[in-house]
């Protein structure tokens, strides 16, 4: 039987090394964190039968923060530069950002948004520091289909009743 290739693999498949390098430690301690509080938390325990969604979701975000949301500012500092001044091309070090170069770019920004909205995951799942705030995201996802609005709902919404094995908020990370 064939070995099932990392999903994090795949989305690294052909980026630089070194870019690749700080993906993958990223997505390593990410999910280290992930495995101990979905194990360790009543909260986030809910998420053990969808642990291959949340890597999967985990290695998107990871994706989108080092790569996309990267391309993305690419192709607005080109379109502000260009309304700004005469240039058609920006030089960055040897590498140069042309329109031909950022309209490929837009097109593959373009094509990320439709997958996104085909699976009606809202870009705002990305925004977040903590890992237990992207499980908690997912956890509202889950529940109610639309994270924009996730953070209004739990700042009015205190958890009360059993204490969890481990306070979630007594977790160093």
């Amino acid at each position: 039987m064939a070995k099932e290739t990392p999903i994090i693999n795949i989305f690294t498949y052909g980026l630089p090394y070194e870019l690749t390098h700080q993906i993958y430690n990223e997505f390593q301690e990410r999910i280290r964190e992930t495995l101990y509080l979905i194990n360790n938390t009543d909260k986030y325990r809910m998420l053990k039968r969808n642990y291959k969604t949340v890597e999967l979701l985990m290695a998107l975000s990871i994706f989108y923060k080092r790569v996309i949301a990267n391309l993305d500012a690419a192709v607005k500092f080109h379109g502000t530069v260009l309304r700004l001044s005469q240039a058609d091309t920006i030089r960055i070090g040897n590498y140069e950002l042309t329109t031909d170069e950022k309209n490929k770019i837009l097109g593959l920004l373009m094509s990320y948004q439709k997958l996104l909205r085909r699976f009606n995951i809202s870009e705002a799942i990305w925004n977040y520091s903590l890992t237990k705030e992207f499980l908690s995201k997912i956890i509202y996802l889950k529940e109610f289909g639309n994270v924009n609005d996730q953070e209004e709902n739990s700042t009015n919404k205190k958890e009360g009743g059993q204490k969890n094995e481990v306070d979630e908020d007594e977790i160093p990370f």
